[in-house]
């Protein structure tokens, strides 16, 4: 199991550590719901350093990331985080990514068990990129939440409500340079910070000083699925592509990318589709149980701002609309679900 810098000083400091993705991670330091609320009402901090971080540069950087992700290059120009996904030939998606320049410098956001297998696909397909794994030498913080962005800048005196949504800029904190991507993964404002290791322990240390709540993988995730946000391995994998997902936006047909001729076929094809799911009978739905109609759960939880279980799935495109009901295997009972609008909060 792989240690993320801050594994030591988390335990030492409540953390409750598990693996995840092959890492040491805290997946809470007070309980799930607490630091879920303190998310969703105030300010949270996330360790989220399993995550790759990749910047990229090369003399044909621009046309090698075009290829490699079906969304838009331009979207991503004038430091502009921008989602896609990055496909096989056969249009499963092999991960689903954030990347942005800055000048001529792309930086690109991976998943943890991904970060190795994306390294390889671009040396066999896009050679003339030159990686720089950020990973090694830096920690990521997500400060997250609706006082994120105040907090922050009252605690580290920097206007950081001066930069749009969805930015990644380059700041002079007292102690060191960071990267800091206006985004996140809990549905709410706030930021992501790469920051160099040796600043990494100061940083956390301040910003729990000034009341940000220190949070673990339990809420990260039942905060991403109550806003409908995927997760590698449940909602995408290899088999999956885009045109499955809630996410067919992101397939910019009028450019050149890896898996585009496979979509193409596929497109006039009939193919499972994401929806949500409210769950009407007893029971919390987990990734992998079956849909009797066809199909399959692919993320579910009780959600702590609801007080109800949802779920995200895969179903048979006959039951996409909104109030269409399935069936669900949960632990041998049968359990009747509607589908329901995303995201659910």
């Amino acid at each position: 199991m792989k240690q993320i810098p801050l594994s030591n000083f988390h335990r030492n400091n409540g953390g409750k550590m598990v693996e995840f993705a092959g890492f040491d991670m805290p997946v809470w330091f007070s309980n799930l719901k607490e630091e879920h609320v303190a998310v969703r009402n105030d300010v949270g901090m996330f360790d989220i350093s399993h995550m790759g971080v990749l910047r990229l540069t090369g003399e044909t950087l621009l046309e090698d990331v075009q290829r490699l992700t079906c969304n838009s290059v331009e979207k991503a120009l004038n430091a502009t985080m921008t989602y896609s996904m990055i496909l096989n030939e056969a249009g499963g998606v092999l991960d689903d990514v954030m990347f942005g320049f800055i000048g001529d410098v792309c930086h690109l956001v991976v998943n943890a068990s991904n970060k190795n297998k994306i390294m390889s696909w671009m040396a066999e397909k896009t050679p003339g990129i030159k990686i720089d794994d950020m990973t090694e030498y830096s920690v990521f913080f997500a400060i997250q939440g609706p006082k994120a962005v105040e907090t922050l800048s009252r605690v580290l005196s920097l206007d950081f409500d001066a930069n749009k949504r969805f930015s990644i800029t380059a700041q002079s904190l007292e102690s060191c340079d960071i990267l800091a991507l206006r985004s996140g993964y809990t549905g709410e404002d706030g930021y992501e910070f790469v920051v160099p290791q040796e600043q990494a322990e100061d940083l956390w240390r301040t910003l729990v000083e000034a009341g940000v709540t220190p949070c673990g993988l339990g809420a990260r995730d039942s905060l991403r699925m109550e806003k409908g946000l995927p997760l590698y391995g449940q909602e995408f994998d290899e088999t999956v592509t885009p045109l499955m997902t809630r996410y067919k936006w992101v397939l910019k047909w009028d450019k050149d990318f890896i898996g585009k001729e496979a979509l193409e076929v596929q497109k006039g094809s009939d193919h499972l589709v994401t929806v949500g799911l409210d769950i009407l009978g007893k029971g919390i739905p987990r990734s992998g149980y079956a849909i009797k109609e066809g199909g399959r759960i692919t993320s579910g939880t009780m959600s702590p701002s609801l007080g109800k279980p949802i779920a995200m799935a895969l179903v048979k495109p006959e039951f996409k609309e909104i109030g269409s009901e399935v069936t669900i295997n949960i632990r041998g009972k049968d359990c009747l679900a509607k589908v329901t609008k995303v995201p659910f909060l």
